[in-house]
């Protein structure tokens, strides 16, 4: 789950922070650019967890290994390892998925009237943290404002440094 989340997070922020100059000038961005954006979006966020998750499930496995023999030695490729990279595979996939999803939301609407990207960006806000608060009133509020501050924040960036 928390892949899916920071997927979704990533590509909402990321994709705001590449084309925030573009769309806040009123410029208009093309289906391809939309497509292109996003897998690029995706791909840089889900090859970021899969080597932190990769690296996280291999100091597992050698916990676990050291736990089990008492000894720290290398003992070679073992069923453990095949888990842990599955494992990883899937976490990374499902970011993948989420991420390109999440830039979508904000590149889409953008695609066809420019002006409407904001309102697609507040919308992904509310929907990411209905989804995740659950019917907890608090927790949606908490998330509305967190995911709100980060893509401020990445929009912001996006401003100062525009690349599009």
């Amino acid at each position: 789950m928390r892949y899916l989340v920071l997927g979704a997070i990533d590509g909402i922020i990321t994709a705001g922070t590449l084309s925030a100059s573009l769309l806040l000038k009123g410029g208009q961005i093309s289906l391809d650019l939309a497509l292109s954006i996003a897998v690029v979006v995706a791909t840089i966020n889900s090859l970021t967890v899969f080597v932190a998750e990769y690296s996280h499930q291999m100091k597992e496995v050698r916990e676990y290994a050291y736990k089990l023999s008492l000894k720290e030695e290398q003992r070679g490729w073992t069923l453990l390892h095949t888990r842990a990279l599955y494992s990883t595979a899937l976490s990374a996939l499902a970011n993948f998925a989420a991420s390109f999803l999440g830039a979508l939301i904000i590149l889409i609407p953008a695609y066809f009237t420019p002006h409407v990207a904001m309102a697609a960006v507040a919308a992904a806000i509310i929907a990411t943290s209905l989804v995740l608060a659950g019917r907890s009133w608090r927790e949606f509020v908490e998330l509305a404002i967190m995911i709100s501050l980060a893509v401020a924040a990445g929009l912001t960036v996006g401003l100062m440094f525009p690349i599009i």
